[in-house]
């Protein structure tokens, strides 16, 4: 068991430009409480946990497909909190471009004996390919923008404990054929989180869903808005990069 304190949320509030919470933790800002702890010497080349059953085998790649958080209630904060994490399901399916292996993992969270937050994970391996670079254009900007930014990421993928290298080695991004920094998921989940929070949204009692379908890479900035009961993230040109539903 582990106390949630405030001061845990003080980074990523300051990442966010967002007040520090101080009863409750936000939608999905759990993302960065009750970490693993990062061993370099368990990590593979390309920074991913050596023997971890989202680890791609040699000649695959992973992407983060999306995922589901189910609030039943909301987490407290400086209260006793435990997290546990499995394999909830593992799927293979033959796909345009060979076999696609999916992998969804389940964390639930629990405070005084009782679970508060079940988010689940899905990831895809597929075989390895280079990456179109990503299309930038002077399209749609909106007024709410998003700056992303190198140092940004590297803050976050440090927040999230998320050693990856496509999110902080240009270099490496360069190879997979990305124009720049990936962009986490689970940071543009988070900005789709807000945005429906900042209409007032309950999460308690609803699954939050979200879908990523388009890369983008950093710097650049992301326009976040709820479109038709439906939050979606679009890159500069108007391509929208993830979407995501609270019901």
């Amino acid at each position: 068991m582990t106390i949630l304190r405030p001061a845990d949320l003080r980074g990523l509030a300051a990442l966010l430009g967002s007040q520090e919470p101080r009863a409750v933790v936000p939608p999905c800002w759990h993302w960065v409480l009750l970490l693993d702890p990062v061993v370099p010497g368990n990590l593979d080349e390309d920074g991913y946990v050596i023997g971890s059953p989202i680890t791609p085998e040699p000649g695959m790649m992973r992407m983060f497909a999306g995922g589901r958080v189910r609030t039943i209630s909301p987490l407290a904060l400086n209260s006793e909190t435990s997290r546990t994490t499995k394999v909830a399901s593992i799927t293979d399916k033959e796909g345009r471009r060979g076999l696609l292996h999916f992998v969804t993992m389940r964390s639930t969270w629990s405070q005084g004996g009782r679970e508060c937050l079940v988010d689940e994970q899905d990831y895809v391996f597929m075989p390895t390919r280079s990456a179109g670079p990503s299309p930038e254009g002077a399209g749609y900007t909106g007024s709410n923008g998003f700056l992303v930014t190198e140092p940004l990421l590297v803050t976050f993928s440090a927040l999230t404990a998320n050693p990856y290298r496509i999110h902080w080695d240009r270099d490496f991004c360069r190879r997979a054929g990305h124009d720049g920094l990936v962009i986490h998921g689970p940071l543009q989940a988070l900005l789709m989180a807000q945005a429906f929070a900042d209409t007032g949204a309950d999460f308690t009692g609803k699954r939050f869903s979200y879908r990523f379908r388009a890369a983008v890479t950093a710097p650049t900035r992301l326009t976040v808005g709820i479109e038709e009961d439906e939050a979606k993230v679009r890159r500069p040109d108007g391509t929208v990069t993830a979407t995501a539903t609270l019901g």
